[in-house]
């Protein structure tokens, strides 16, 4: 019996008829194909977990399914439930049951495939998970998903008391509240980006990436509507500076890199304060932004940034853990009735 259930739903593979299971053991994963580097990166997770698990006397089996085809299928009304009795009957005896699934931040209504199209919404993958998780079943699920726990509302700190409006808003909350009254589960998701640490764990952005990433991200979006004016109004610069050409671009080289290197700084003339509005559309932009965070506060982190939802019937209770840094390793962050 498996030890471990994989459901990939980031790639498609035309060679995954319905129902059918590849077995990953080891660290063998040759025969899953069209696997994506997040799905295989993951892959590699449980293996190596597996592994540490195993004895000689009894090993610990990782199970991969390609999952993509039936979701399409179920979704178009063409899914038989005799094309999931593989699935169903693994996914009863596994330890931990794996859904992974490509999420945006700020998006909280679908999910993403890795070629970046739109793929499903909670609503179409809760419908499938109904199907291959059958009653009667205790099932713990890890919903392996960048930013799946994270609140329509991206910009508020995750890491202090998420005001219930904003918890319930995530793509995880939702998919778990729609399968967790028909279905005993405990489900784990995460709030930022999901990686690896090639060992056994998944390592998830601090906070402080996150809001890096997003700023980055609206920097882009301005740097696309605006980068012809402000190019236009750095010729006129340039023209009333009395300047040469090479002699302009030097000083202006060298503003831009000061600003970027020291995003406080106060601009002392013209030049330096022209450069420091244009910052964001210049190549030094991602160099400026980075440069505002502390290097410590930055990067991956395992065991951090993950919600843990449970419900018993009656209550719900949602618990957060982000280190020992703020609320400790089990901040409850709520309890209570279905949001």
């Amino acid at each position: 019996m498996p030890h471990y259930v994989l459901l990939n739903f980031e790639d498609a593979d035309p060679n995954a008829g319905p129902g059918k299971a590849t077995a990953i053991k080891g660290k063998d994963v040759q025969n899953a194909q069209h696997i994506g580097g997040a799905a295989a990166g993951t892959a590699n997770i449980y293996q190596n977990r597996a592994l540490a698990k195993s004895s000689f006397f009894k090993k610990r089996q990782v199970v991969f399914y390609t999952c993509q085809e039936i979701l399409q299928r179920n979704i178009a009304g063409t899914l038989a439930q005799t094309d999931l009795a593989n699935i169903q009957k693994d996914c009863k005896s596994a330890k931990t049951i794996a859904f992974i699934i490509h999420g945006k931040p700020g998006e909280t209504e679908h999910g993403f495939a890795t070629t970046g199209e739109q793929l499903c919404s909670w609503k179409d993958l809760s419908k499938l998970a109904l199907l291959i998780l059958q009653p009667g079943h205790q099932y713990n699920i890890a919903l392996i998903m960048c930013y799946g726990a994270r609140s329509e509302n991206v910009k508020i700190d995750h890491r202090g008391q998420i005001p219930d409006q904003d918890l319930k808003t995530s793509f995880a909350y939702k998919f778990f509240r729609s399968i967790c009254r028909k279905r005993s589960i405990r489900m784990t998701a995460r709030t930022g980006a999901v990686s690896n640490d090639k060992s056994i764990n998944h390592m998830v952005e601090t906070e402080e990436e996150v809001f890096l990433y997003l700023k980055m991200q609206k920097a882009l979006a301005k740097r696309t509507l605006n980068k012809v004016s402000m190019d236009a109004d750095k010729v006129k610069f340039f023209n009333e500076s009395g300047l040469s050409k090479p002699e302009f671009e030097k000083q202006f080289g060298e503003a831009l890199l000061h600003v970027a290197e020291n995003p406080k700084y106060v601009p002392q003339n013209d030049l330096e304060k022209f450069a420091k509005d244009y910052i964001i559309y210049s190549s030094k932009v991602n160099q400026y932004l980075r440069a505002k965070y502390d290097p410590a506060d930055l990067g991956n982190r395992a065991k951090y940034g993950k919600l843990i939802y449970t419900y018993d019937g009656h209550t719900l209770e949602i618990i957060a853990r982000y280190g020992t840094d703020h609320h400790g390793p089990n901040f409850q962050l709520y309890y209570g009735r279905l949001l």
